[in-house]
């Protein structure tokens, strides 16, 4: 299904990591070419390897952190007029200023919408031994992870710990990336979301209280491995 149409269109990613990396080899197997992309995303030498890539294959990017990503991000997007900006593994959050710039903002979510908003959803997804588990494309509104749903992707939960989930999710997200830059593309306005589910704050659960095995699948997350 790729469509040379894509050439034209025009990307900024804000994110971070090996996730980064990935996505970006999957636009350019879409002949998204480097010229076509801006990145938004952070120092630090967990980091490094994505700054190395962007380097290596020229890609125009800027590092900013909580005090200047709403200047930055602001500032890029205004000045680059992407059709689409993509936030995967992005550690900032948008607020409605940026939104209100004219393009469309999409974003994946390492958990299934509804169900699983804010942080380590993979986590507590193991805590509720749920058959499956997965991720969300969505686009962006003035909530957090409120915005209508595009895709939802699964996988069975089987014997998964925490890192390797993790991995499995923002993988099967890439692979139908795709589909998503098709729909985006063609005005689909994707699904409203039911006013349902729980939101998860991003503090670690204490797992004292679960049997030593599924305490040392959820506590192998990353980026340490407890």
């Amino acid at each position: 299904m790729t469509n040379n149409l894509y050439n034209e269109l025009k990307f900024v990613i804000i994110g971070q990591g090996s996730q980064i990396i990935e996505l970006i080899r999957k636009m350019f197997s879409l002949e998204i070419m480097p010229n076509n992309l801006k990145i938004i995303t952070v120092n630090g030498d967990f980091n490094l390897s994505c700054l190395e890539f962007l380097s290596y294959y020229a890609i125009d990017y800027d590092v900013c952190d909580k005090r200047n990503f709403k200047q930055i991000a602001y500032s890029t997007i205004a000045n680059f007029s992407p059709n689409i900006v993509i936030s995967f593994s992005n550690p900032f959050i948008i607020r409605e200023e940026i939104l209100n710039l004219k393009t469309k903002f999409i974003n994946f979510h390492p958990g299934i919408l509804p169900n699983y908003k804010g942080s380590l959803s993979t986590v507590h997804s193991l805590i509720n031994n749920e058959k499956f588990v997965g991720g969300t494309w969505h686009y962006l509104d003035k909530g957090i992870d409120t915005g209508n749903i595009i895709k939802i992707v699964k996988t069975p939960l089987k014997h998964f710990n925490a890192f390797t989930l993790n991995h499995k999710i923002f993988s099967l997200g890439i692979d139908c990336l795709e589909e998503i830059i098709e729909k985006v593309k063609n005005n689909y306005l994707g699904t409203r979301q039911e006013k349902t589910g729980k939101f998860y704050y991003k503090k670690f659960p204490d797992v004292s209280n679960l049997d030593d095995k599924l305490q040392k699948r959820i506590l192998y997350f990353p980026p340490k491995f407890l």
